[in-house]
């Protein structure tokens, strides 16, 4: 019987040096105007038959579109707002005026 015994080493273990690459730290966007426009829409979660009504943001950071609740599409809510893009979460966007869609 050959009895050669060989060591593997677990994990990757004294084979791999562990060095994380440095990374620069993220770029502040900062804060930029973005076009948004109300969209109305009907729900069937809520019994009332009323319509609702959606902010659609024009993200002026990542290229998509970003949607916020805005209430009843009777009196929307578009008060002065900011948010950060879901995408490149440094960037702030806030929108000054807000377009109605029918």
């Amino acid at each position: 019987m050959n009895s050669n015994t060989t060591v593997l080493p677990l994990f990757g273990e004294d084979t791999e040096q562990d060095e994380a690459p440095i990374q620069a730290p993220p770029v502040r966007l900062g804060m930029a105007a973005a076009a948004a426009r109300i969209v109305p829409y009907r729900d069937t979660q809520f019994e009332d038959g009323k319509a609702r009504a959606l902010l659609v943001v024009d993200c002026p950071f990542c290229d998509h579109q970003h949607v916020h609740s805005a209430g009843l599409a009777e009196a929307p809510r578009v008060c002065l707002r900011r948010s950060r893009c879901i995408g490149r979460p440094t960037g702030t966007y806030y929108f000054p005026a807000v377009q109605r869609d029918r």
